[in-house]
């Protein structure tokens, strides 16, 4: 479920592209620094919306810089940190950690079973440091596995879990805002499930992987007929990201929140139409 946070980048301005990839370049310098470089392989963009918003949120003491690196050998890339980054740092490998796991679990990839096991390391002193956020992740991933098990054709209580899940990642301080912050992770991890889920209910029928929406109604639908539900998560994840007093980087944040997280949906909607289309063409007559 990685890569549906992320930003529109025709729909920043230049300013706001290079504060975004700086902050990705942060994220990625400091997975190296605190977890070595395979960590690197575990880099999402999806991390870089926790950077921002709670930096938004809570204005801490940033440092940048520029400097070469392994994807940039020979052109300098700014960056920029602050304690957040190196708290997404580690969130980062957690939640890469599960996904190499669950992904060997089910597709029986010894790739990821041995990517998995080099991270294991790295998520013990993630476990470590942040005890809370990492039960969260394991409890909640574990009723997942078990409504997958049991085929749950109830696509909010699959929803929930990945819902739960994002609050624990979010929930970095306890203060006045955090009740709100937890209310916006929730409904943002319950909408990129849903979202997933819609993009791949064809894969998933032709894998014969759980989908919650294939165990409700038994085959795909048009994807159209899952656009309100979407709709009403998005909303409820926006209602609470706008009582948040954010000022710094709040032009990014709303095109990943009100652009961005759509992009993948309108994807597969778009390439589901073409198909369509492609389909309806008459054959040429045979000579």
């Amino acid at each position: 479920m990685f890569g549906y946070v992320v930003a529109r980048k025709e729909g920043l301005s230049p300013e706001e592209l290079a504060r975004y990839r700086a902050c990705y370049c942060g994220l990625c310098r400091s997975l190296k620094e605190r977890h070595g470089q395979l960590s690197r392989l575990a880099l999402h963009y999806d991390m870089t919306f926790l950077i921002l918003l709670l930096a938004s949120l809570y204005e801490p003491e940033e440092t940048c810089g520029e400097s070469c690196c392994p994807p940039h050998p020979l052109k300098k890339q700014s960056w920029w940190r602050c304690e957040l980054t190196d708290y997404a740092a580690d969130m980062n490998v957690a939640l890469v950690y599960h996904k190499l796991q669950d992904d060997w679990q089910d597709e029986g990839d010894p790739i990821k079973k041995q990517l998995a096991r080099q991270l294991r390391g790295a998520y013990a002193q993630v476990k470590n440091r942040w005890p809370r956020q990492c039960r969260g992740m394991e409890r909640e991933l574990a009723e997942l596995a078990r409504l997958e098990r049991e085929n749950d054709d109830v696509p909010d209580r699959a929803a929930a879990c990945c819902g739960r899940l994002m609050a624990e990642v979010f929930h970095w301080r306890d203060d006045r805002w955090t009740e709100t912050v937890e209310q916006m992770a929730f409904a943002l991890g319950e909408f990129v499930y849903l979202q997933d889920a819609c993009v791949d209910l064809e894969k998933d029928l032709r894998k014969h992987r759980y989908n919650p929406l294939l165990a409700l109604w038994k085959e795909p639908r048009p994807l159209a007929e899952y656009e309100p539900m979407l709709l009403m998560l998005a909303g409820q994840c926006a209602g609470c990201f706008e009582r948040l007093p954010l000022v710094r980087d709040a032009g990014i944040l709303k095109n990943i929140l009100y652009h961005g997280m759509w992009s993948r949906y309108h994807q597969a909607r778009l390439r589901k139409e073409q198909q369509k289309k492609a389909g309806k063409q008459p054959q040429p007559r045979q000579q």
